[in-house]
């Protein structure tokens, strides 16, 4: 491997991090090389956008944290995270990708280019081995663009495993590597539940909401994640109820009461003596069997609060 891109992956690979800035930074230079073959000088105003996406969709789809203390975020963090509510009380609960969000996000630029400036570009390298830094003016003139355009896959992997290992001390999420692929590109579809009616109709042939305890109206029966999919990141009978689908849409992603907590542990138990007697070999039945035995409920829960 040439030696400027040894050199780049080993600064990736070791350099020392407090907050995920050092790989939101090289990470947007990296594709910025990639977008604009012809770039020589890189305006830190071109880093923002990207810098802002990259922590919209960790947010909007997973909460993730980019720092250890809640009380003092990272300041680009915190200008999402504002953006992000102030998207969610508009136009809804439903996540959706910085790429689609259009006109109806303010991303301010000159702010984050102000942030790079102070606190970021210049913590990356310890001298001038990668890019040429003009703090003054905002830009970075990467040395071997084309070099870094070339072995961009490779760059690309190694950042997002720092920023997992980075992640992986603020964040008690499950799955975080997934989460990571899945908003990196944009590739986060989520499946029907409907496979799951079969087994939720055992066990509630009435339809009644878990939540209220009321009767649900036809046209009105939605599933729902006890515990948020955000923090799951997956779909699992033993983690499903049936909901009124205007409670679902109210409820985002609120960690759950540990009444509600201790309701869905009873009622899985219910579930699996009812199912018990079915086929032998049921995916279904037993992964909710080692839920049980696993305690998978509490233990999710607990991991969620924290």
């Amino acid at each position: 491997m040439d030696p400027y891109i040894t050199h780049l992956t080993t600064v990736i690979r070791n350099t020392d991090m407090n907050n995920t800035y050092k790989m939101v930074w090289v990470r947007s230079i990296v594709e910025t090389c990639v977008l604009n073959p012809f770039i020589e000088i890189i305006p830190f105003d071109e880093l923002a956008p990207k810098i802002f996406g990259y922590y919209w969709n960790q947010t909007i789809f997973f909460d993730l944290e980019q720092g250890p203390n809640l009380r003092k975020r990272p300041k680009i963090h915190q200008i999402v995270l504002e953006q992000v509510n102030r998207y969610r009380k508009t136009y809804g609960l439903q996540p959706i990708f910085f790429s689609k969000v259009g006109d109806k996000v303010e991303i301010p630029v000159s702010k984050i280019s102000s942030i790079l400036k102070t606190d970021v570009c210049h913590r990356f390298q310890k001298s001038d081995e990668i890019y040429d830094l003009d703090r003054d003016n905002r830009t970075i003139r990467p040395h071997q663009p084309d070099l870094i355009r070339k072995y961009s896959d490779v760059l690309f992997d190694l950042i997002n495993y720092r920023w997992t290992q980075e992640l992986e001390r603020f964040n008690s999420s499950p799955r975080i590597s997934q989460k990571i692929k899945g908003t990196d590109q944009e590739n986060i579809r989520r499946k029907s539940l409907a496979r799951f009616h079969q087994y939720l109709d055992v066990e509630n042939p009435q339809h009644i909401c878990f939540h209220t305890g009321k009767p649900i109206n036809r046209g009105n029966l939605s599933i729902d994640h006890v515990i948020p999919w955000s923090y799951l990141f997956s779909d699992d009978l033993w983690n499903l109820v049936y909901v009124d689908k205007s409670y679902n849409s109210s409820k985002g992603n609120r960690v759950p009461s540990e009444n509600t907590i201790k309701r869905l542990e009873e009622r899985n138990k219910r579930l699996l003596s009812l199912i018990h007697s079915g086929p032998k070999k049921n995916k279904q039945k037993e992964e909710l069997s080692l839920a049980i035995d696993k305690d998978y409920v509490r233990k999710s829960w607990v991991g969620c609060k924290g």
